[in-house]
């Protein structure tokens, strides 16, 4: 019978814990910063692949339906895509330093709400 209740609560357990962890883990998916915008698609990625040059920062663009992700580095993506007649932005914050802090004044500009 200890066997058995010891079988049955690892399930729950480990759901538990990946509940618990996708709430505490700001990488865990849900993004940062995540607005419609009514610049076009095009206009936004040029705005912060300029941005991004004038930090001397890389860009990795990959294509996504509809739109592109940006990747800068260190877990920081940027998604902007078209959505519902408007530009749906939405950033993911990954590893902060002093580098990076850019990526958020460059998404006011770039995609104001």
């Amino acid at each position: 019978m200890r066997k058995l209740a010891v079988t049955l609560s690892v399930p729950l357990l480990l759901t538990a814990c990946a509940q618990y962890q996708a709430s505490h883990n700001p990488d865990a998916g849900d993004p940062m910063k995540d607005n419609m915008t009514s610049r076009p698609v095009s206009d936004v990625i040029q705005c912060m692949t300029q941005a991004a040059a004038k930090h001397d920062t890389p860009v990795k663009a990959t294509p996504i339906p509809q739109g592109q992700m940006l990747d800068f580095g260190d877990s920081n993506i940027v998604k902007i895509r078209t959505d519902n007649g408007g530009t749906t932005f939405r950033y993911y914050a990954g590893k902060r330093n002093t580098s990076n802090l850019w990526i958020e004044g460059a998404s006011k500009e770039c995609a104001p709400g």
